[in-house]
């Protein structure tokens, strides 16, 4: 605990708006600004995306290969119906809000001090907002990948030991989870080609981006 109170008092706000050692690369305020953001970043080509797209294929023949085991032709059509619904929905309403709430809790317990949550009609997301705080990128990172892994990951290797409706329920959720995180995917294809860089949430609800100087 005093190693990430100590990184929190280094990068503190006042540290990252000191010019002379950290910049202003970019700055989203609006959902327009993030909905151009995201369709961006989630394209360019690194690490980060490739790793997103190529789970995507594996989740794909896995859900051909899950589907084709379980002679998905001769399961009643309401069953996977009933399974595939349920999924999109747990995606909407349930693992959104504790998506979130993890990282509500992460940004907590890296030093944040007061945390708004809205939902935004135009992201169709729940935007979690630590007002007047510092992230820095290896924490980001951390914080979506365990988000992924346990929305997404969990659920798709689950899946292969389900049968019935939860075999749908769960691969529905796994693609539809994938889906949600975009923002926080895009986010990090774009930190991803600064070596040393932070988040910092204003009080305005506006996202700055800076990357320390050489």
């Amino acid at each position: 605990m005093l190693i990430f109170t100590y990184i929190y008092v280094k990068m503190s706000p006042e540290l990252l708006k000191n010019k002379s050692q950290y910049k202003n690369v970019l700055s989203i305020m609006d959902s327009s600004e993030w909905l151009l953001f995201i369709s961006t970043f989630i394209r360019r080509k690194n690490s980060v995306t490739r790793i997103y797209w190529v789970y995507l294929f594996v989740g794909l023949l896995a859900g051909v290969y899950m589907s084709l085991s379980n002679n998905v032709a001769e399961i009643e059509h309401r069953i996977w119906i009933v399974g595939l619904t349920g999924g999109l929905l747990l995606s909407l309403l349930i693992s959104p809000v504790l998506h979130e709430l993890v990282h509500a809790l992460s940004f907590k317990f890296f030093g944040a001090k007061t945390i708004n949550f809205r939902w935004n009609w135009n992201l169709f997301r729940f935007n979690v907002q630590a007002n007047d705080f510092v992230l820095s990128k290896k924490s980001y990172f951390l914080i979506c990948a365990f988000t992924f892994f346990l929305f997404s990951v969990i659920p798709l290797m689950t899946a292969f030991y389900a049968t019935g409706v939860w075999l749908f329920v769960l691969l529905s959720l796994s693609f539809f989870h994938a889906l949600y995180a975009l923002k926080d995917l895009a986010v990090c294809s774009y930190l991803y080609k600064f070596p040393n860089c932070y988040i910092y949430s204003s009080d305005e609800d506006k996202t700055i981006f800076y990357k320390s100087l050489p």
